[in-house]
Parts: C-alpha cells; sequence; structure tokens
C-alpha cells in the first residue's frame, strides 16, 4: 500500500499520453476522410457527406494543432538554439523533403495542389509557399518559432494577440492570397493555447468521466447544427468558438476511447500520424482506382459507406508502405548525417 500514490501516479501520466495519441488519431482520421470526400466528388464515393465537410474542417484542425501544442513546453522554455536544433531541424528535413516529392508528383499524377507555377520556382519557393500536401508541418515550423517567443510574453499578450490573428483570418476577409498560409495563421490560436495550459489541461482530462466527453460532443453538435442551419461559419468570431468547442469534444472524447479495451490501436495510431499524414495522399490514388474499376458511379444508398471505407483503407495502406519504408534514411525523420552535424560541441 505504500508504493499506491506512485502506482496511481504513473497510471494517470501512461492514460494522458494515450488520450492525447487517441486525439491525435482523431484528428488524422478526419484529415484523411476529408481529403477522401473532397477529391472523390462526383465520382460516387461522397454519398451525403459533401454539405458536412465545412463543419469536419472546423473540427481537425483545431484538434491536430492542440495536440501538437499540449508537449511542446518544454522544448519551448529552452534556449532557441536547443528548439532550432531538436525540433525544428527535424521538422524542416521532413517539409523539404515531401514537399520536394509533392512538387514532382503533381506534374504526373492527379493530385489537388497544381499550380501554374513552373516547377523549378515551386520547388524554390518551398520556404514561404507551402504546398497543400505538406503545409501543416510547414504550420508546426511556424507555429514553434512563434511560441518561442510569445511564451516569453505575459499569456494575455500572447494569446491575446494569437486570438485577433485567428479572428481576422477566419473571417476569410483579409488574406494573404495563400490558403495554407492564412489557415496556419489561423489556427496558432490553438497551439498556443495549449502550450499554455498544458500543465492544467492533461491532468483535468485525464480525470473526468464519460458524461464529460458526452456534453462537449453534444455541445459542439449543437453549435454545429445551428452553425450550418444558419450559415454562420464564416461570421467573425463563430468559426473560433466551434474550433474551441471541437477541442473539448475531441479531448474528451479521446479521454474515454484510450479507456476502452479493444480500442488500444487508436492511439497506436495517433503514434503515427506523421507517415499516415504525409502518405495520405498517394495512398488515395491507388484506392480511388480500385473503388472505380469495382463500383458504378451511382452506387445507390451504398455511397454513403463508400467514403469511410475509402478512408479505413486509406489509413491502412500508409501503415502498411510506412511499415515497409520506414528504415529508408531520412524519409521519416533526419538522416544520421545531420543529427551529427547538429550536435553541440562538447565543452573544452
Amino acid at each position: 500500500m505504500a508504493h499506491a500514490p506512485a502506482d496511481e501516479a504513473n497510471a494517470t501520466r501512461v492514460a494522458r499520453v494515450e488520450w492525447v495519441d487517441a486525439a491525435k488519431a482523431i484528428a488524422i482520421i478526419m484529415v484523411v476522410f476529408l481529403h477522401t470526400v473532397f477529391n472523390h466528388a462526383g465520382s460516387g464515393a461522397t454519398g451525403h457527406w459533401g454539405p458536412f465537410v465545412g463543419l469536419l474542417d472546423a473540427f481537425r484542425l483545431p484538434l491536430f494543432f492542440f495536440t501538437a501544442g499540449l508537449f511542446a513546453g518544454k522544448v519551448l522554455r529552452r534556449p532557441l538554439a536547443v528548439l532550432l536544433r531538436e525540433r525544428i531541424s527535424h521538422l524542416t528535413w521532413i517539409y523539404v523533403i515531401w514537399s520536394i516529392v509533392a512538387v514532382i508528383a503533381v506534374l504526373y499524377l492527379p493530385l489537388t495542389g497544381a499550380t501554374d507555377r513552373p516547377p523549378a520556382l515551386a520547388l524554390l519557393l518551398i520556404p514561404v509557399l507551402p504546398t497543400p500536401a505538406t503545409w501543416f508541418i510547414w504550420a508546426l515550423i511556424v507555429h514553434f518559432v512563434v511560441a518561442w517567443f510569445a511564451v516569453r510574453l505575459p499569456p494575455a499578450i500572447g494569446l491575446g494577440g494569437a486570438t485577433v490573428v485567428s479572428l481576422v483570418f477566419a473571417s476569410g476577409l483579409p488574406t494573404t492570397g495563400t490558403l495554407e498560409i492564412d489557415k496556419t495563421l489561423y489556427h496558432l490560436v490553438f497551439f498556443l493555447l495549449a502550450v499554455q495550459i498544458s500543465a492544467w489541461v492533461r491532468p483535468a482530462v485525464a480525470s473526468t468521466g464519460i458524461w464529460w466527453a458526452v456534453a462537449a460532443v453534444v455541445g459542439f453538435g449543437a453549435g454545429a447544427a445551428v452553425v450550418a442551419k444558419f450559415s454562420l461559419l464564416d461570421i467573425v468570431g463563430v468559426r473560433l468558438v466551434l474550433g474551441l468547442l471541437a477541442v473539448a469534444a475531441g479531448c474528451l472524447v479521446a479521454r474515454q476511447i484510450s479507456t476502452l479495451r479493444g480500442f488500444a490501436w487508436v492511439s497506436a495510431l495517433g503514434r503515427n500520424t506523421l507517415p499516415v499524414y504525409l502518405l495520405h495522399w498517394y495512398v488515395l490514388l491507388l484506392v480511388y482506382a480500385v473503388v472505380n474499376t469495382v463500383f458504378p458511379r451511382d452506387a445507390g444508398v451504398f455511397t454513403d459507406v463508400l467514403a469511410p471505407v475509402m478512408t479505413a483503407l486509406t489509413i491502412a495502406g500508409c501503415l502498411l508502405v510506412h511499415r515497409l519504408t520506414r528504415a529508408v534514411p531520412g524519409l521519416y525523420a533526419r538522416p544520421a548525417w545531420l543529427v551529427r552535424a547538429l550536435r553541440p560541441s562538447p565543452p573544452v
């Protein structure tokens, strides 16, 4: 009995990590699902999902950026050189490698993201104009750098500034001219919020029961219904409030999922969101090809289940490709030579 407090603390720590992983899994499932619906529009796979994609978009990205910030606080409070070496260099390597892949891929494959810019120019502009296939990684780089400065300010100033930026760019009235940059600016507030409240929210969510999750889902559902009914999504402040409701619902549901027997695969998926994000565009092409061959354009009521099935097949395909290619140096992480090059010299 003397060890009970320590055992309880260990169990709580594991639960916190697992619910965060489960929340990431929910977000990546929605990412793949949304891209499945968007990119297969008109082919018979969307069914009645089309009208809901806007609301799903208001759910998945706030949750994704919030969970990305939950464990960022430690490195953000270290010297800038440490942040650049330990986090930014990794993200930058992944972003550059997979952006090059994306720029070349759109020349030969029926992928979204094709532009009128020559490929050589598109490659040169990768640092400032993120590609649709890799913009989330670019956004994380921006968020980490901005957050490093923000955590050295009073929280009200950092979060207040990010909130103003979010309200401005969520309205769609001002724009940088690039959707991916606009979305990066809008979602900064969710990343910073997670950094600032992580120490409180992780144990708080870990201690909640199922009724909190039910209440959060009902709250988001009611809000989303009102927004959809009266077309309010582009009203200033509405998207931000809906995003906060989504974060609450996603985290609290993830907490409950992480405790269910037989759902360990959800947290496992949450620990592998990077390869799914990087690979899903390409695996989707194969899934599309199979669906278009097997099912007619008008598959009747079965069209409503095609998009979820395609989503599951795509995620499974991504995990398989990752398993087969994860040993390739530099594909999903910095190569060893770069890690050695960035390692600080020992003091003389």
